[in-house]
Parts: C-alpha cells; structure tokens; sequence
C-alpha cells in the first residue's frame, strides 16, 4: 500500500533580530550551515526564486511598514514614524513553509517540482496582498524539496497584524483545508492531515526541532564522557567536554 502524501503548509511569525538569522538560512547566505546537517551547499546553486528579495528582510519589512504609516496618516516622509501605531514587539514578517511528503517528490522533474511550488504561491496570493511578498525561495539542496515564502502581514484595511491573517487554532485549520482544496486540484493524490485544533498537536519549526535533536546527540555525549569521571582523570574529561561544546556552540547560528 502506498504512503500518503501530504501537503503540507507550516506559519512561524518574526519580531526583529531573528529576521536576520531566518534570512540567513533562507537566502543562503553563509557557508556553512552547522545547525543544519540538511543542507548540501554543493547543491545550492539548484535553489531558485519564485520572487527575488529587492532588499534585506528586515529593511524591506521596515520599508512597507514606514509606508503604509505615512499613507494612513498623512505624514511626510521626514516626519517622526518610529512607535507610531507599531509596537516594538509587533510581528514584522511571517514565513511561510510549503512542503510535501518526500514520497511525493521522488522521481519528479525540476520543472515539475518547480510547477508544485508556483501553484502553492499562486494559493497565497490569493490570500495575502501581492505588495507585502518579500521573497519566495525553493530549497533543493536539502532532503526534501520545499519553499520559504515571506510576507509583511499588513492587512488589506493597512494594520499590522500577523494575528489577523494567521488567525487562532481554528482559522489555522481554516487555511490548511483550503490550502488542500486549491493543491488537490491540480494533484489529486494529495491528502490532507488531520487539523491541529483536532489533534491538539504543536507544530515544532523544522529548525528548532533539528537544534533539539542535535542538543539531545550532545547532551547524551557529554554525560558518556562524565560517567567514569574520577578526581584522577577530571582534567582529561573537562578538556573533553570542552570540546564538545566549542563543537556545539557555533550550531546555535542560523
């Protein structure tokens, strides 16, 4: 019997100095991706935009944020923006994960997983006002095709509020079955999942439960090298659990 295959439609929403760090991974940025093992950077001249970034995230963020302030109030470019009608713990940019069931992929075209991607995008258009898409970027150096998608959620009446567009529990279920209804139709073979509000699941970002798993492998190491530690042999064992830790430390960087 085969596997069922999912489609799959993942929020995480950013504040301020972790844009950075999410555009990092996003965009690709650096050379190597610690946090990551995923990644195969040999690979990552295949990945490709469905919309190329004019400017950083958080610039661009700033950008249509400062705009639609002085379009809502009349205000001159010159004049003061800063806390006006936006918290400094306001949501500034959602991301937005699309993915599938890795089964799904296999044996597909670049083309083909490319034309996946271009009708899940063409879902969040209808969702979301085009002006707000900052980037859309398709990932093909790791295991599993996928898409980051960000936007700034600013809403069609000019408020920021990611809460809005994202909505509660139940709105959230609300996205993924008519996200499932606009990808059925053009891949009946795909499944939808059992909502979160019935399931009373937590969704754990793909980075943050990789940093999990690789904190558990460390802590796990680390405890082997304590096990016989002795008044003898402590300095030896510090030095290896020192080791072990300058070795994690850097994973901690997108």
């Amino acid at each position: 019997m085969a596997k069922a295959q999912y489609a799959i439609l993942r929020f995480s929403k950013y504040k301020g100095p972790e844009i950075g760090r999410i555009e990092a991974h996003d965009e690709r940025t650096k050379e190597k991706y610690a946090s990551n093992p995923d990644v195969d950077t040999s690979r990552s001249a295949l990945n490709f935009h469905l919309i190329q970034p004019e400017h950083s995230y958080r610039e661009e963020a700033e950008r249509q944020i400062y705009n639609t302030i002085v379009a809502q109030q009349g205000l001159t470019k010159g004049e003061e923006y800063l806390g006006c009608r936006v918290r400094s713990d306001s949501v500034r940019l959602v991301e937005v994960l699309i993915a599938g069931t890795p089964s799904f992929f296999k044996d597909k075209t670049q083309e083909q997983i490319k034309e996946y991607f271009e009708h899940a995008l063409e879902f969040l258009k209808q969702k979301q006002r085009a002006e707000t898409f900052v980037s859309a970027v398709m990932h093909l150096d790791e295991k599993t095709p996928h898409m980051h998608v960000t936007f700034v959620p600013l809403t069609e009446d000019n408020r920021l509020s990611a809460k809005e567009i994202i909505g509660n529990k139940a709105k959230l279920s609300q996205w993924q079955s008519a996200y499932w209804e606009h990808m059925v139709s053009k891949y009946p073979d795909l499944e939808r999942g059992e909502s979160a509000d019935k399931t009373d699941r937590k969704h754990i970002p793909p980075r943050v439960f990789k940093e999990m798993t690789h904190l558990a492998k460390q802590s796990r190491k680390i405890e082997a090298v304590m096990d016989d530690a002795n008044v003898f042999n402590a300095k030896g064992k510090l030095q290896k659990v020192e080791a072990l830790l300058e070795r994690f430390i850097p994973s901690v960087e997108h």
